[in-house]
Order: structure tokens, then sequence, then C-alpha cells
């Protein structure tokens, strides 16, 4: 992937703003049913939103401080938008009602803090070195370990929903997959690694929600 972000002001601004328009996009989809069989409002509650985007973020970054850095900030701007949207369109329309959630929009950028730490770590994987498939495994068995619970879930639950988290996680984990297994240093530590962090995703995020 051709790299976009670099350790600059302009760079910076960019993913900031392109955080505002992710959140304000995910604030907007709430108008669809929350029961409905895609799912489309529940799109950011699951991890597997996040992994995407944030691993495309390190893809496209320079450097550890860049994927940090911009990963935090497309993380804010994501969580300004969607918390301010919801309290400005919350004056005009009942669905967005109860202003400004306040401590839930310190929670999440909180949150943003160790999703920065996580990208900065990530861009590792960009070393010669075999402990670089052990960090292109991580996103890849996150994804298939949220696809696996999702399915799970969705085939023992009535209405279904979560349709489109399905298949947005699966595409995520074969795309990233294909990626990851053409530049891993260890195929075989490449294929472990997925292994174990689908398990361990699994057991910790997914089976006791079932």
């Amino acid at each position: 992937m051709k790299i976009k972000l670099n350790n600059s002001l302009k760079s910076y601004t960019t993913i900031f703003f392109v955080g505002i328009l992710v959140g304000c996009i995910c604030r907007l989809l709430d108008y669809f049913p929350a029961e409905g069989l895609w799912g489309f409002s529940s799109i950011q509650t699951l991890l597997g939103f996040w992994i995407i985007t944030n691993t495309v973020v390190v893809l496209m970054s320079s450097s550890n401080i860049c994927a940090g850095v911009s990963s935090f900030l497309y993380m804010f701007g994501m969580t300004l938008s969607f918390y301010g949207l919801q309290a400005i369109l919350g004056m005009f329309i009942p669905l967005f009602s109860g202003g400004f959630r306040k401590r839930l929009f310190i929670m999440f950028t909180i949150a943003s803090i160790p999703c920065a730490i996580a990208a900065f770590i990530l861009y590792f994987w960009n070393k010669d070195n075999r402990f670089n498939s052990v960090l292109y495994g991580l996103p890849v068995g996150a994804l298939l370990a949220e696809t696996i619970g999702t399915i799970i879930w969705f085939t023992q639950n009535h209405p279904e929903k979560y349709l489109f988290q399905i298949i947005m996680d699966l595409i995520g984990a074969i795309i990233f997959g294909v990626l990851f297994w053409k530049r891993a240093k260890s195929k075989t530590i490449y294929t472990f690694s997925i292994g174990i962090t689908a398990l361990i995703f699994y057991f910790t995020q997914y089976h006791h929600s079932l």
C-alpha cells in the first residue's frame, strides 16, 4: 500500500478530519433500525470496524510515531464528531436526544490512547525479522475471532442482525490475511500467530457473550 501519512501537520490534520467524517457517518447510520438484519446502526459497536480502520492507518503510515499519532487523531476525531453530532442533531431529531454524552466521550477518548500504542507497535511489522510475522497475525486473528463469534450469535438469536459486520470482518480478514501472508518473514509463525490470536480473542471477547 502506498504510504500517504507522514510526520507533518498536513498529514495529521488530514487524518483527524477523516476521523471526523467517519464519526459523522457512523452517527448518521443510527437512522437504521437497531434490530435490522444488516445491523448498519451497530457497525462501530464491534471491534472489527476499529481493527480494520486502524490497520489501514498503520499500513499508510511512514513511521512508528506517525502510526501512533495518526491512529489517536483518527480515533479522537471520530469520537468528537460522533458525540458532537448527536448533541447537535438531538436538538431537532428525537432519535438523537440525550445531549452531549460527556462521560462516553471521555471514555472513548481515553480508549484512543491504547489504540495509538497498538498502532505504534504494529508498525514494527515493517522490520525484516521473524517478529513481523507475529504482528501481522494479530489483526487477522482478531477479525477471524469476531467473524466466528458473530456468526454463532447470528445463527442462535432472533431476530438476526450483524450480517454486515460478518461480511465486513470476513472480507477484512481475507484481504489482510493474503496481504500479510506475502509480507510475513515466516509463514509458519504467521499462521500460528493468527490461530493463537483468534483463540484468545474469541474466548476473552465473544465466547461468554454467546
